[in-house]
């Protein structure tokens, strides 16, 4: 049997079984797909892109790179004393 099987058409014990297993390869493929997206979100949401995300969002109004330039700095100043 192809396609998708109506219900109220199956008479035999066969049929169901056959119904049965397309439900249940729908299903798997349907899972496939949902933990792939999955993947994908939890791989573009990672700390390091949404601080990435950040940066840039608020670079655009200050200017990030000096004040990591000065941080930078003061840093190599206080542990080169």
């Amino acid at each position: 049997m192809t396609g998708t099987m109506k219900y109220r058409d199956i008479k035999t014990m066969d049929q169901l079984e056959e119904a049965q297993k397309q439900v249940k390869r729908r299903i798997s493929e349907q899972e496939g797909a949902v933990r792939h997206s999955f993947a994908d979100v939890k791989e573009s949401y990672s700390p390091g892109n949404m601080l990435l995300s950040g940066l840039k969002s608020v670079s655009s109004y200050i200017p990030i790179d000096q004040l990591l330039l000065s941080t930078v700095r003061i840093f190599k100043r206080k542990l080169l004393k």
